[in-house]
């Protein structure tokens, strides 16, 4: 058996650490106060704001395109922001609406609440005309909690933000 010296075993003791520091344990999920509009195909554009009417979104890495979905946290819905706010890809929870939502989208006025030092994020909802027009009105929130990156397992609602 060979033997290993003792400045060689303190070497592979802290690249052991050092890999095992990577590792860490789940933490508790980061909370913000966030200015939070809704969004639904009328009113989303594809980066021409011209160019309304649409489903088409900036990141698409869960969804081929805009949905509300179920608002599990294996089927969330859409979100909108400042990639500098939220990663593209970030679930998130909102307990106020009892849904989960993963960043995909980006949103003009998001970016620009965001160089005023305002968290906003635009939430996707189904429907259109005077119907979605009138939601998105009723829901908008000038402050309210969300959770990134939630477990899984909180409460949803079921159905439409909007119901």
């Amino acid at each position: 058996m060979k033997q290993i010296g003792v400045g060689r075993l303190a070497l592979i003791g802290l690249a052991t650490l050092v890999a095992l520091s990577s590792f860490t344990s789940p933490s508790r999920p980061d909370v913000l106060s966030s200015y939070v509009t809704f969004y639904g195909f009328d009113d989303n554009d594809d980066g021409d704001p011209t160019h309304l009417g649409t489903d088409i979104i900036s990141h698409a890495l869960i969804h081929a395109s805009a949905t509300e979905d179920d608002g599990t946290y294996d089927r969330p819905g859409t979100l909108a922001t400042d990639t500098r706010l939220i990663p593209p890809g970030t679930k998130v929870y909102v307990p106020a609406l009892k849904r989960y939502y993963v960043m995909e989208d980006t949103c003009v006025e998001c970016s620009e609440d965001w160089l005023n030092n305002k968290p906003h994020v635009d939430l996707y909802v189904s429907g259109t005309g005077d119907k979605l027009a009138a939601c998105e009105d009723r829901l908008t929130m000038e402050s309210a909690k969300i959770i990134l990156a939630p477990p899984a397992g909180l409460p949803v609602k079921q159905g439409s933000a909007c119901d």
